[in-house]
């Protein structure tokens, strides 16, 4: 009698072993895709580290009023001459919630065309507008990049565009309104590589 109620007892914990085996549930594996945003500035940043390290005197060509005067750039100012594209940081994590991405292989310029719009009204502190990166489709290299702040200084509005392409020039257009005169257009171009 005692055998009979060892097995039993026995076989009672081996099935309650089994189902409570059963009952433990493993979570289910999920995945959020989320897509991440070229990490814009730290792209700059790097440009600017190759240009440090390159045996160059770049050229600034600056264009006002249909006048243009050049100079040649120290080193030392090529960062400050970048810098108003290097703040505020144009990553995921900075930007995700205001920008969407949206892409296209433009055959017209031969590069795929990353472009980034607001999802919806930008807060009053929000400099950055759009952003646009272009990208070679055959070395997946990145050709250009087109950034647009706006910026309200002194309550005199100025729409400042930068045109970056990798490894030759950046371009800076300053944009700056003015009650009853035309707009007055300043266009800066710093030149490292005149290959192009």
């Amino acid at each position: 009698m005692v055998k009979n109620i060892l097995i039993l007892t026995l076989t009672g914990i081996i099935i309650t072993g089994c189902e409570n085996k059963k009952s433990i549930k493993t979570p289910p594996e999920t995945s959020i895709q989320k897509n991440d945003f070229f990490p814009v500035t730290q792209y700059l940043q790097g440009q600017l580290r190759e240009m440090d390290s390159l045996p160059i005197t770049p050229l600034k060509i600056t264009t006002l009023n249909g006048i243009s005067d050049s100079v040649w750039l120290k080193k030392k100012d090529i960062r400050l001459f970048a810098l108003p594209f290097l703040v505020p940081v144009i990553d995921s994590a900075q930007m995700h919630n205001y920008f969407s991405e949206k892409s296209f292989l433009d055959q017209t310029i031969n590069a795929f065309t990353f472009s980034f719009d607001p999802l919806n009204q930008l807060p009053d502190s929000m400099e950055i507008k759009r952003w646009d990166i272009y990208i070679d489709p055959g070395n997946s290299k990145v050709k250009r990049i087109f950034i647009v702040k706006q910026l309200n200084k002194f309550k005199t509005p100025q729409i400042i565009q930068l045109i970056w392409k990798s490894g030759y020039y950046c371009q800076i257009t300053t944009i700056t309104e003015k009650n009853d005169t035309p707009p007055e257009i300043k266009q800066e171009k710093l030149i490292w590589n005149f290959n192009d």
